[in-house]
């Protein structure tokens, strides 16, 4: 009995160690057969090399040579350094462009009868403009989202309506009015001296719309580009309008305004009106 026991556990013994080194052997296997897939993937894979650093005589040559690029560019230093004379085309020679003129009066006359349109809308249909944050609403009621929050506003966040106007519905874009367009820039120091007005109307003052209560120079004869520099052959001020009153010495338009006073549509209207009966263009999308 005992030596039927013992064979048999010898026998399970055995095949135990039989198992263990097939799943051994089975293992061996699979990773040898990954790593000839693997072998075999990169080796067939494709790639770039980098290309190798080349030497001097080995390089593309240039299309010119770098010594008759820096020729050039002395000789174009040279030749801008020279006094030499170029001949500007207007509006760069100070001159106006002969077909912008009634252009510049029929936008004028356009921009005096839109603003009359909406102050005429606007007392029929009303317009509320917050007094803190400038929020626009067409119609009555005005609106209660709380969305005013900014300093000064209510604890609520809502709006502080008042009446508006058409400065409400057409917000004013100021622009600095200059005197003499090929004038030096206006510096930071001279930003609160000279007047700014509306940009619209600065457009079509600088193409030929004449207003009297914002004059600018007109030239006859055109300036010059000498060396990269304007070299104007006028006087600096004409006859007409000598520096003293409105005109500083620096060439810019400065306006005396009682303190607080500001440009208003008002204001504007009446300006608008005068320069219209000027000259009358007849525009087709415009109502008469």
């Amino acid at each position: 009995m005992r030596a039927a026991m013992s064979s048999w556990g010898v026998r399970k013994f055995t095949n135990l160690i039989e198992t263990i080194g097939l799943k051994y052997s089975a293992s061996l296997i699979g990773i040898n057969h990954l790593k000839n897939f693997s072998a075999s993937y990169s080796a067939g894979s494709i790639y770039t090399e980098l290309p190798r650093k080349l030497k001097n005589s080995e390089r593309k040559p240039w299309v010119t040579h770098i010594n008759e690029l820096k020729r050039i560019a002395r000789l174009r230093k040279k030749e801008k350094q020279m006094p030499r004379e170029k001949v500007l085309q207007p509006p760069e020679n100070g001159l106006l462009v002969n077909d912008l003129i009634p252009v510049a009066h029929e936008v004028y006359s356009a921009r005096a009868e839109l603003i009359t349109c909406i102050s005429r809308v606007g007392k029929c249909i009303p317009i509320y403009s917050c007094s803190v944050c400038g929020e626009v609403h067409i119609g009555h009621p005005p609106h209660k989202i709380k969305t005013c929050n900014i300093a000064g506003s209510r604890a609520s966040k809502e709006h502080s309506w008042k009446s508006g106007d058409a400065e409400h519905v057409l917000p004013l874009v100021e622009s600095f009015h200059l005197y003499d367009r090929l004038g030096r820039a206006v510096t930071h120091n001279e930003r609160l001296q000279v007047d700014r007005i509306p940009a619209l109307v600065e457009l079509c003052v600088q193409a030929g719309f004449d207003i009297p209560e914002y004059p600018t120079r007109r030239r006859s004869i055109p300036a010059y580009s000498m060396a990269g520099r304007i070299i104007d052959f006028e006087r600096r001020f004409p006859k007409g309008d000598a520096p003293g009153k409105d005109i500083n010495p620096g060439g810019f338009w400065e306006k005396k305004k009682k303190p607080g006073e500001a440009i208003s549509y008002a204001d504007l209207n009446s300006v608008d009106l005068q320069g219209s009966s000027s000259m009358d263009f007849f525009h087709p999308f415009l109502p008469y």
